[in-house]
C-alpha cells in the first residue's frame, strides 16, 4: 500500500511539473496561476503547496530539473575532450558548451520550453530569473571559464568573463530569436539545425576568442587621454 501511495504521490508531482512547464512556456509567469496549473494536470491545489511550497517553488523545480539535464550534457562532453588527460582545444570547451544548448531549441518541448521560460522571466521577473541562474549555473560556469582561460594564455581573466558573457548572449538568442535570420535570409539560415548553426558559430566564437586583449588596448589609448593615468 506505502508504495502505491509514493506512486501515486509521484506522478501528480510529475503531472504538476510537466503542466507548469508547458503553461509557463506558453503563458509566461505572471499569466498563468496555481489553479491553471492544477487543472491542467488533473490534481488538486493544494498538492502545488504540498509538494513544492507554491507556485514560484514549482518554477524553480522545473528550471532546476531542465537545468541540470544542461548542465550534465556539458560536463560529459568536456570529459570526452578532456579523457586521458588531454587538454581540449578552444573548439571542443566551445563545442562542449554550446551543443547541448543548441541542441534543446530542437528536441523535444520540455528541452525548447527553457529558453522560453528564460525569456519570458527576463522580462516579468527578472530578479527571480537571476537568482535561478545563479543557482543552476554559477559553480558550471567557472569550470568553463577556467577551461577557456587554459586556451587562452594570451588573455585576462576579465578578458575571457567578458567573452564567456557575450557568448552566452550568442547562444541566449540564437535560440530564442532564431526567425529573425530565417526571416532575413528567407529560410536559408535556420537555427534550427544544430549541426548548421554550429559550423557557422564556433568559427565565429573562436575569432572573438582569440582576438588581442581589449586591456592592453585601453592601456595605449588610454596614454593619449588628458591625465595620463591608466587603472588596470
Amino acid at each position: 500500500m506505502k508504495s502505491e501511495a509514493n506512486q501515486v504521490d509521484q506522478t501528480s508531482r510529475e503531472k504538476l511539473m510537466k503542466s507548469a512547464e508547458h503553461l509557463f512556456a506558453e503563458r509566461g509567469y505572471d499569466g498563468v496561476s496555481v489553479r491553471d496549473i492544477a487543472n491542467d494536470a488533473g490534481v488538486n491545489s493544494a498538492l502545488v503547496g504540498y509538494y513544492f511550497g507554491g507556485k514560484e517553488g514549482l518554477l524553480a523545480e522545473v528550471y532546476t530539473q531542465r537545468c541540470g539535464l544542461l548542465r550534465d550534457e556539458r560536463a560529459q562532453l568536456l570529459a570526452e575532450y578532456s579523457a586521458g588527460g588531454k587538454t581540449p582545444s578552444l573548439e571542443e570547451v566551445l563545442e562542449a558548451f554550446i551543443t547541448p544548448s543548441l541542441e534543446s531549441a530542437r528536441n523535444g518541448e520540455g528541452r525548447r520550453s527553457l529558453p522560453h521560460i528564460r525569456s519570458i522571466l527576463a522580462a516579468e521577473n527578472s530578479s527571480l530569473l537571476e537568482k535561478l541562474v545563479a543557482e543552476n549555473f554559477d559553480e558550471s560556469s567557472k569550470i568553463f571559464v577556467k577551461a577557456l582561460g587554459k586556451c587562452l594564455p594570451h588573455l585576462t581573466h576579465e578578458d575571457v568573463l567578458w567573452r564567456f558573457h557575450f557568448l552566452l548572449g550568442t547562444i541566449y538568442y540564437t535560440a530564442t530569436g532564431p526567425h529573425r535570420i530565417k526571416a532575413l535570409s528567407r529560410g536559408r539560415c535556420d537555427p534550427s539545425d544544430p549541426a548548421a548553426t554550429k559550423e557557422e558559430l564556433i568559427p565565429f566564437l573562436v575569432a572573438g576568442f582569440t582576438a588581442p586583449s581589449a586591456a592592453k588596448g585601453n592601456k595605449r589609448r588610454g596614454r593619449g587621454r588628458g591625465n595620463g593615468t591608466v587603472k588596470s
